[in-house]
């Protein structure tokens, strides 16, 4: 499956963005609890990924449920090999269903190689970072709750692009991929040489990864019909 998606410009993708919104500033908090959670009770780089990895999970597990439960939706630009699918249930149950195995698979790939980068690094979880891990683990979970149920309400007004849902939470594999290798193995040389560098990549991604959060919740959430609109411009 694949989809001609539009041509998208970060301006205006920055201009989609609501900082007036719960979910949002939810959103930019979660992320900033990080940050204090590393200076305060000195959390590894390795147990933020972990926390990172959490928050791509529950992305994916809501774009599932909002993918097999659209009714009206437009495919314009979603296309299986050459053939231009059409808005069947059909569609959005094997596209959510092919969506599920996919960005699982992504997933399921990361969380092992945490897991053998944690025991290369002896970084073995502490009872601090986990209760960390768990916290914003939920506080992302009610954001994305919230704001699934506010698109739920305008679904009606707006004609959602089934292809633009799927293929939005695939940006946060972009951060989490150079986050895992650049922030793993500079956390490694910084072992090897006696030198704490957690903060500095903690930071670093954090900064990178909020405005790609950013970026993406305002791609799944707002109204898609004026993006679609651009596919055949």
């Amino acid at each position: 499956m694949k989809s001609d998606k539009p041509r998208i410009k970060l301006s205006e993708l920055w201009s989609q963005v609501d900082f007036s919104k719960t979910s949002t500033l939810s959103l930019i908090f979660s992320n900033l609890l990080v940050i204090f959670f590393a200076i305060v009770d000195g959390i590894s780089a390795n147990e933020v990924l972990w926390i990172y990895w959490s928050q791509s999970v529950i992305i994916g597990i809501f774009n599932f449920i909002k993918m097999i439960t659209l009714k009206d939706f437009s495919t314009e630009g979603f296309k299986q090999g050459k053939k231009q699918m059409l808005p069947t249930r059909a569609t959005a149950i094997s596209s959510a269903v092919f969506f599920l195995f996919h960005y699982g698979f992504f997933h399921l790939i990361y969380a092992v190689f945490l897991g053998a980068f944690s025991e290369f690094s002896h970084s073995n979880g502490s009872s601090s970072g986990t209760k960390y891990f768990l916290i914003s683990a939920g506080m992302f979970f009610i954001s994305y709750l919230i704001e699934f149920i506010n698109s739920r309400k305008e679904q009606a007004e707006e004609l959602p692009n089934i292809g633009l849902i799927m293929f939005a939470p695939y940006a946060r594999i972009i951060p989490m991929h150079l986050t895992i290798i650049f922030g793993g193995f500079i956390g490694a040389a910084g072992s090897i040489f006696s030198t704490n560098t957690n903060l500095a990549i903690i930071v670093l991604f954090i900064g990178l990864k909020t405005v790609i959060d950013l970026f993406t919740h305002s791609i799944d959430f707002k109204k898609l019909k004026k993006q679609t609109a651009n596919v055949s411009d």
